[in-house]
C-alpha cells in the first residue's frame, strides 16, 4: 500500500500552518489544543486547511466532510508540527474516538482507492499514525512519476514521509497500527488506541517501501522528525481521504491523546 502521491503538497502546507514549533525528545504528551492541530482536507480538487476544535473535556476534534456532496469532501490529515530526535526504542501512541449521529452513519473513502475490490481491510477507510522528517533533498523518487499532466518529475525524498504499516488492526481494548472505519456504519463504540514502535519493520514510506529496505535512511528520518499526526486513507492508499455519506448522518473524529514514549 502507498500513500496518495499529491500528499507531498499537503504535507508541505503543514510547515506554514503550525506555530510555534515544539521540541520533543521522549516521554512527551502533545498538547490537546485545537489551534495546534491542522486538518487537511480534499474538497473537490482543492486542498482545504483549517484547525481542529478543542474538546472541553480533553482532546481535539473535527467533523468529517460529506463525500457524497458536490464537491465531495474527504479528511486526509490531522497533523501537529514540531521537531523531535527519536530512536527505534520510542513508540507513538494516539487514542481516538469516532462518534456518529446514528449507528447507520456510513463512511465513504475516496474512490481512487478502488474500494471495495482493492483491500477489504482498508475499506471504506482507515486511520493510522504518520510522521514526516526533514532530510536533505534526494532528487526524484522512482514511485512519484510526473506532476499532473505536466512533463515535470515530482521531486521529493521518499524517506521524509512514513506511515504505520503492520497488519494489526486496532479495536476496542486492542492496540494496533490502524483503525478501520466500520463498513456497516456507526462509530468506534469507545476509545481506540493506535500504538506502534519506531521499529523500521513497522513503517513504510512514500513509495511503499518498509524501513527495513534502508535502515540507515529510516534512522536518519526518526532522528529528524518535523511533524506527527494521523492520516486517513482508503483502499490502495494511506492518505487519499475519508468522508461520510451525508444522507446517513454525520461523524466526528476525536483525538484525545498523542504521546511519544
Amino acid at each position: 500500500m502507498k500513500p496518495f502521491i499529491p500528499i507531498v503538497a499537503f504535507l508541505a502546507v503543514t510547515s506554514l500552518l503550525l506555530v510555534p514549533v515544539v521540541t520533543v525528545y521522549a516521554d512527551t504528551s502533545l498538547p490537546m489544543t485545537g489551534s495546534q492541530w491542522a486538518i487537511l482536507e480534499l474538497l473537490g480538487s482543492k486542498i482545504k486547511t483549517s484547525h481542529a476544535n478543542t474538546v472541553p473535556t480533553g482532546g481535539v476534534e473535527f467533523l468529517f466532510l460529506d463525500a457524497t456532496a458536490t464537491p465531495a469532501g474527504y479528511a486526509n490529515l490531522l497533523t501537529n508540527g514540531f521537531t523531535a530526535s527519536l530512536t527505534t526504542s520510542n513508540t507513538l501512541t494516539a487514542t481516538i474516538k469516532v462518534l456518529t449521529s446514528s449507528s447507520t452513519t456510513m463512511f465513504v473513502g475516496n474512490p481512487n482507492g478502488g474500494c471495495p475490490a482493492s483491500s477489504p481491510t482498508y475499506c471504506p477507510g482507515a486511520v493510522r499514525l504518520y510522521f514526516t522528517s526533514n532530510l536533505p533533498q534526494a532528487g526524484m523518487s522512482s514511485c512519484l512519476g510526473l506532476n499532473g499532466n505536466s512533463q515535470h518529475a515530482v521531486v521529493a525524498n521518499e524517506f521524509d514521509y512514513w506511515w504505520s504499516n503492520t497488519p494489526i488492526r486496532a479495536m476496542t481494548g486492542i492496540p494496533g497500527s490502524y483503525y478501520q472505519f466500520s463498513p456497516t456504519g456507526g462509530g468506534s463504540n469507545g476509545p481506540i488506541m493506535l500504538q506502534v514502535s519506531l521499529d523500521p519493520m513497522n513503517w513504510s514510506d512514500l513509495c511503499g517501501h518498509y524501513g527495513t529496505l534502508d535502515p540507515a535512511a529510516f534512522m536518519a528520518s526518526i532522528s529528524n522528525i518535523k511533524n506527527v499526526g494521523l492520516s486517513f486513507g482508503s483502499g490502495f492508499f494511506f492518505e487519499n481521504g475519508v468522508g461520510v455519506d451525508g444522507a446517513t448522518g454525520s461523524a466526528t473524529f476525536q483525538l484525545t491523546s498523542y504521546t511519544i514514549s
